[in-house]
């Protein structure tokens, strides 16, 4: 999976929104970006090339005082709240007149990212996503996978490759599951990693501290496929493979905060942060404590030995 962020014209017409993208094992790609107009009257949308694809509009504030047409004909809408979801077949044209201010997160899924779900759930192929504008459709699920991609649109340096793809698999699958009507095939679920695929998976990710490594490339090296993987690694550890690797990242700056004297700085770049603050972020969040107040109250207490000539430092037992 590659992920990343750069500029990008929404299907609303705003231009040079940071948009997150993601591109998976068959090579389709979706993408992310936050689309805002501040001020009333933005206008009608702009045309847009006909794709196989599908656009996933989830409001994260009320959307009112807008009508829509489809290939030129007047389609029913309705006022929406904020968690609520829209859902646009990309193969029409879809166009809207925005008479009011609005703030949504704009998902975009290839056909072949739902295809790819399908093969791994061993069903057939989706035919189609049905929630339309004129129908009111809460969604939690959306609201908490999509919000919690927000912070890696707005910093997407911060941001884990492995869990911006966990989150989009996710996503993924519960629009397939949901709005697509995928029925998995029954089989029995496998259990937990052998320890060969558990410690082949453990090593990988510790080389990869700065999480910079993709779920399906990591489930290819166990020999198994990435849902496969998911649940397995969960069920050996107890975590998701992107928490597990945070976690292990907060272990690794303890021992450096107590057994160096390395910088805060050089200590965020061997663990895989973006920077100091985000380091510091990340560490208060899971240690209760920030890195300096850790590496005060831990590092050895050290005495003073007065000798002819001067004094100098050891450390106590």
């Amino acid at each position: 999976m590659d992920s990343r962020e750069r500029s990008h014209t929404s299907y609303i017409g705003l231009t040079d929104t940071p948009t997150l993208f993601v591109t998976t094992l068959q090579k389709s790609t979706m993408f992310l970006n936050r689309e805002r107009c501040t001020v009333p009257n933005h206008g009608l949308t702009p045309d847009y090339p006909l794709e196989d694809a599908f656009a996933v509009y989830l409001m994260l504030e009320p959307m009112a005082s807008w009508k829509m047409w489809c290939d030129g004909k007047p389609r029913p809408v309705a006022e929406h709240k904020a968690g609520e979801i829209v859902i646009y077949n990309l193969d029409q044209l879809w166009r809207a007149h925005m008479h009011e201010r609005f703030d949504c997160l704009h998902i975009h899924v290839a056909r072949g990212a739902l295809d790819e779900i399908a093969w791994e759930a061993g069903t057939k192929p989706i035919q189609d996503l049905f929630c339309p504008p004129h129908e009111n459709t809460p969604d939690p699920v959306v609201h908490a996978l999509g919000t919690s991609l927000l912070p890696a649109l707005e910093h997407p340096e911060r941001a884990s490759q492995l869990f911006v793809e966990h989150v989009s698999y996710a996503m993924n699958l519960h629009l397939a599951t949901v709005y697509g009507k995928m029925q998995a095939r029954a089989t029995r679920l496998a259990g937990a990693l052998s320890p060969w695929q558990m410690r082949r998976a453990t090593d990988y990710l510790i080389e990869r501290l700065n999480g910079q490594v993709s779920l399906l490339e990591l489930a290819q090296y166990c020999g198994l496929s990435r849902s496969h993987f998911s649940r397995a690694f969960k069920r050996s550890t107890g975590r998701a493979p992107h928490q597990w690797l945070a976690e292990k990242r907060v272990e690794r700056a303890k021992d450096l905060l107590v057994n160096t004297t390395l910088s805060l700085a050089d200590i965020a770049i061997r663990c895989g942060y973006a920077d100091q603050s985000h380091f510091s972020r990340a560490f208060t969040a899971r240690a209760s404590a920030t890195p300096s107040q850790f590496r005060r109250t831990r590092s050895p207490k050290r005495r003073v030995v007065t000798v002819a000539g001067g004094a100098y430092a050891e450390a106590g037992s």
